[in-house]
């Protein structure tokens, strides 16, 4: 804690410190006959002219004084000493109770002056002190001086120092920078030059001389760059650099070429790119870059190229077959409605009818041989029907998923809030059989075919009812959103559940057809829902992404062009916002 003098006879020695500065005041007010130096008054004249060199300096100043080593400084050394750190308590504290942390690396260039009086010099010297409440890594350049006395001894030590710890910082930054850079260089096999317009002075590293067949020490000049290019390229490259060198190129240069090193007679494909950089005449005074040997991917391109050219003869010669088989398939898709329909009709009628025999026939066995049987016998009719049950649905899934191939045109207006309430409609008994709530409000119009948009949102529902967990009633919610993507504006209608969910490693999976990541056993379907979910989404030119947890449940995300959010609700009331009875 400072200490403020209270001895009058101290103000008469007061004239020698009227310099001005916050480090003044605070040694005009100092106690100083607490410490060794004792009171102003009493201080050789030596001191108070240091002192009063040191106060009035604008160079960062410090003075250890005495047996004790006790100390001054000048406003301009202060900042060195940080924020809640030494200052103010290192004025008139004795050295070794001020810098305990480096007194071990000080103490020995202090004893050295006042031992000997020879002066000390450190240059971008590491010497971490505390300040700003920890112990930082600080760089001083720093001379140490010996202060004679009237009696022509040591009286005390001058340091005049400054810290230069940014500047340090910023070497190491730009030594890191320079080392990432070579590192990058050599890993990437480029080679580099520099070119000034102005001197003629060429300079390269030495992968360039070396694909030159020059030595490392070599000098290099323009015209030995010149001269390794092969004779075809170089009127080509010269243009190339006389243009990159005129100010209204901008100064870029990008060119492929030849090299042949002159010892080997080996030839590399380079590609150099550079720049030239221009001064404020708009004269080039800096033209440099990288060359990068390209002789793999060049020969894999020719290699491709010539694949090509006989894949081209080829194909020429089966013209008239490809022709032909041209005008057959436009035929074909000229059919391809006609021809849906009627797999379509094959599918509802032809291949439901045996499946349906299957199932009557298994049936009327079991009833008429009740009790008459092997229990396995019964327990094999039992796997025919669910097998046929499940060739059915899939029948049916496959007829849902071709025909979306043909649906085209007829988007319209639909109201989302429309069609979850008949989806709870159609869904009813089920919604009751497994005491299930289905949430949704407020959702948006979009643009889309109705009959699809039903079948999207009835399928996400129905999966969600179908993937529960035992003893646990679902519950389904569905909200929405508006965003802003690409300049266009979508409703974000996101459907989500308690059920089973999945692991998000499958999240893209889920989406292939007949694909199930649950037994079929356990769960019911034929693989076909999500897959006929993101046909429709991507016809109406959506997206729709999964998200799950094991046993916690699911969301689809569904984004979808959207007209303006719906006002169904607000006609018709929140009955339907509701949970189901």
């Amino acid at each position: 804690m400072n200490r403020v003098s209270t001895n009058s006879s101290d103000t008469a020695s007061l004239a020698f410190l009227n310099a001005s500065g916050e480090m003044a005041e605070r040694t005009r007010a100092f106690d100083w006959s607490s410490t060794s130096v004792g009171s102003i008054d009493r201080w050789p004249q030596s001191l108070r002219t240091s002192v009063s060199i040191l106060l009035r300096s604008r160079f960062p100043m410090f003075i250890w004084w005495g047996e004790d080593l006790v100390q001054f400084y000048n406003d301009a050394y202060r900042p060195s000493l940080g924020n809640n750190g030494k200052h103010p308590n290192a004025l008139g504290q004795p050295g070794k109770d001020c810098w305990p942390e480096i007194w071990p690396v000080i103490y020995p260039l202090i004893r050295q002056v006042l031992d000997g009086g020879m002066a000390t010099w450190s240059e971008d010297q590491l010497i971490p002190i505390y300040r700003n409440g920890q112990l930082e890594d600080v760089y001083w350049t720093f001379s140490y001086s010996a202060i004679i006395d009237e009696a022509g001894a040591i009286g005390g030590v001058l340091v005049v120092c400054y810290e230069n710890t940014e500047k340090m910082v910023h070497y190491k930054k730009l030594a890191e920078s320079e080392n990432l850079l070579s590192f990058a260089i050599e890993a990437t096999d480029l080679a580099t030059w520099d070119y000034n317009p102005l001197t003629n002075k060429f300079t390269s590293n030495g992968r360039l001389k070396r694909w030159f067949g020059l030595n490392p020490a070599d000098q290099i000049d323009l015209p030995d760059a010149i001269a390794a290019m092969i004779e075809s390229d170089r009127d080509r490259v010269m243009k190339a650099i006389q243009w990159a060198l005129r100010y209204e190129s901008g100064g870029f240069y990008d060119i492929t070429y030849t090299i042949v090193n002159k010892i080997t007679g080996e030839s590399r494909i380079v590609r150099a790119k550079g720049r030239a950089w221009f001064n404020d005449e708009k004269i080039a005074y800096r033209f440099n870059g990288t060359l990068q040997d390209i002789t793999e991917q060049e020969q894999a391109r020719l290699t491709l190229e010539q694949a090509e050219q006989r894949a081209w003869l080829e194909q020429k010669q089966f013209a008239e077959e490809l022709t032909r088989q041209v005008k057959e398939r436009t035929l074909q898709l000229q059919r391809s409605n006609e021809d849906l329909m009627q797999f379509a009709h094959v599918i509802t009628h032809d291949l439901k009818e045996p499946v349906r025999k299957i199932k009557i026939f298994s049936s009327r066995i079991k009833e008429e041989t009740i009790g008459a049987m092997p229990e396995k016998t019964d327990l094999f009719l039992g796997k025919i029907k669910n097998a046929a049950d499940r060739m059915s649905d899939m029948i049916e899934g496959v007829l849902n998923y071709s025909s979306l191939g043909a649906t085209e045109g007829g988007f319209t207006d639909v109201d989302l809030n429309e069609v979850f309430h008949d989806i709870r409609t159609d869904l009813d008994v089920l919604l009751q059989q497994k005491t299930a709530t289905l949430v949704y409000e407020k959702l948006p119009t979009v643009k889309g075919a109705p009959i699809l948009i039903y079948q999207l949102f009835y399928n996400l529902v129905n999966n969600s009812l179908k993937f529960v967990r035992q003893g646990i009633p679902p519950v389904i919610i569905i909200k929405s959103t508006f965003i802003r993507e690409n300049d266009a504006e979508l409703a974000e209608i996101t459907v989500s559940d308690n059920g089973i969910g999945f692991d998000q490693d499958q999240a893209l999976n889920i989406f292939n057809s007949f694909t199930r990541l649950n037994s079929k056993d356990v769960y019911e379907g034929t693989g076909l829902g999500l897959a006929l979910c993101k046909k429709i989404v991507e016809r109406h030119g959506g997206t729709i992404l999964a998200t799950g947890v094991p046993n916690q449940g699911a969301s689809i995300t569904i984004r979808l062009p959207q007209t303006r959010p719906s006002q169904t609700l607000l006609r018709r009331g929140l009955d339907d916002a509701h949970p189901p009875a």
